[in-house]
């Protein structure tokens, strides 16, 4: 196996100094009170372009020294030399200067890179705003920030849990990769095309002082060398453009480029039982959900895999259309260039969320699974979803569900349609619905409505069986097997949790 190259020492604004030197900036950061329990709160990020946001400041000041650093690194303000270093020290301002942080122009200091402190890591990104309000143009290899809420739902749907191989695409940062160390990866990887963002990936490395992680430069796997990995996570380029401007950004016409390239290509970088994961944009196409294309993407491997594929908002291709000409990237003309674009792949939907992929490494067919997430979801609800899914397809459910005592969650909700039949007000449709942690709908046949108010937790499977037979709310000659089909889909749309 060729060994992974290794990032070198490059022109960009910021530089590698020492293990020493960035230690002691880890400690003067400290104790200037420059962490993350100050920032969370003190200030919001505003797109006001693909790249460029406006800060907008939220609290009260901290401490002088806190709030001089957010003045410069956050809101991109520029400030007199003398009275940055006498609030925050020589030693600390002499750092930033050394590690390329902070430059002078026209007599006053000035952030050339964003710093700041999230996820328990500092992390250094590419300025989003330019100093003191001048125009701001950023480079078409961006680093893009790590403190997004896109950012945070990608990092939240990393698994916590130790692993042996871990691998981040399209790292930009490399946050991902930091972090998964933090949860115990024996060593990570962070791979992205773009020379820029592999040299700041190496800079937030040594901030932190994390030893185990390998930063390269390549189109996606190339640097893996034949290597495989235990886990695999990518926050990719996914935005639908005409035309590509931003290495971070673009994500073809269709916004699936570089994640269709990736899913491709993971039957071959990704270990028995192993896991990728990939927050981005797709799209459901013409009788082809996103889902059914991402399988297809696979491969002859696919059926080695299990897909879960979890969508956090929905958005129409004319919204797509004509977002260009609102956000100011586009004229009118380009609407009609984008309608004829849509219609050509014939894309019904637009769909954001993420998409788990485990190589399950047994003898069956590899599960799908869609859902529409409410806001109480989290890694802890897809995985017990995926893994319903999978005790299914192994046939284990229906005695299980013989068994288990089952309740009706307390999100569930009814909604019925009553029609006037001669005089009667007489049910015609009825649908139970659940919002919490996945939006799910399902219409339901009378005794349905009944069994569902007897799971109160004290009655098994069978109990409950024997009940509505005795009731005479089921055909007669119904097996408890076939009463099983109708828990199964209660469970699996989780109005009836089991516990796994």
């Amino acid at each position: 196996m060729s060994a992974i190259p290794q990032p070198q020492a490059e022109p960009y604004p910021i530089r590698f100094g020492t293990e020493q030197q960035f230690s002691r900036l880890r400690e003067l950061l400290s104790q200037a009170g420059y962490v993350q329990e100050n920032m969370e709160g003190h200030f919001r990020l505003h797109k006001i372009g693909e790249a460029e946001f406006e800060v907008e400041s939220l609290s009260i000041e901290k401490s002088p020294s806190f709030d001089a650093l957010a003045r410069v690194f956050l809101q991109g303000k520029s400030a007199d030399q003398a009275e940055l270093q006498a609030i925050l020290g020589q030693e600390l301002v002499g750092l930033l200067a050394d590690l390329g942080l902070l430059d002078v122009e026209n007599g006053r200091y000035v952030a050339i890179v964003a710093l700041y402190a999230t996820a328990g890591l500092y992390i250094v990104s590419d300025r989003w705003c330019g100093v003191d309000g001048k125009p701001f143009q950023p480079p078409a290899d961006v680093v893009y920030p790590a403190i997004l809420g896109t950012t945070r739902g990608f990092l939240s749907s990393i698994p916590s849990t130790p692993c042996k191989s871990f691998l981040e695409l399209c790292a930009g940062t490399g946050i991902a990769a930091l972090l998964a160390t933090r949860y115990g990866a024996e060593h990570a990887w962070a791979f992205d095309i773009a020379t820029r963002s592999v040299h700041f990936a190496e800079f937030n490395r040594r901030l932190n002082g994390i030893p185990n992680v390998t930063n390269a430069q390549g189109d996606l796997y190339s640097p893996a060398k034949g290597r495989k990995f235990e886990r695999i996570v990518a926050h990719p380029p996914y935005v639908p453009v005409l035309e590509p401007k931003y290495v971070f950004y673009d994500g073809g016409q269709d916004g699936e480029q570089i994640t269709r390239r990736m899913v491709q290509d993971l039957p071959n970088y990704l270990e028995e039982k192993g896991l990728f994961i990939c927050v981005s944009l797709g799209s459901d196409r013409l009788n082809e959900p996103f889902e059914d294309r991402i399988r297809k993407w696979l491969g002859e491997k696919s059926n080695e895999f299990d897909l879960g594929l979890f969508i956090r908002s929905e958005m129409e291709p004319a919204v797509q259309a004509l977002n260009d000409v609102v956000r100011g990237r586009g004229s009118v003309e380009q609407v009609q260039r984008w309608k004829e674009v849509l219609k050509l792949l014939k894309i019904v939907s637009f769909v954001f969320g993420g998409m788990f992929i485990y190589r399950h490494g047994e003898n069956r067919e590899g599960i799908t699974v869609r859902r529409s997430t409410g806001k109480s979801f989290g890694l802890k609800e897809i995985e017990s979803v995926l893994e319903w899914e999978r005790i299914v397809q192994r046939g284990q459910d229906v005695e299980m569900l013989r068994t288990a005592r089952l309740k009706t969650a307390s999100e569930c909700r009814l909604n019925a349609t009553y029609v006037l039949r001669e005089g009667n007000w007489t049910p015609e449709r009825q649908r139970i619905l659940i919002d919490e942690p996945f939006k799910m709908e399902l219409e339901a046949p009378g005794w349905t409505l009944e069994l569902l108010a007897a799971c109160d937790g004290t009655r098994t499977g069978e109990e409950l069986f024997e009940m509505l037979k005795a009731r005479e709310l089921l055909e007669a000659g119904t097996s408890f097997e076939q009463f099983a089909q109708i828990l199964r889909l209660l469970v699996s749309g989780g109005w009836l949790p089991v516990k796994l």
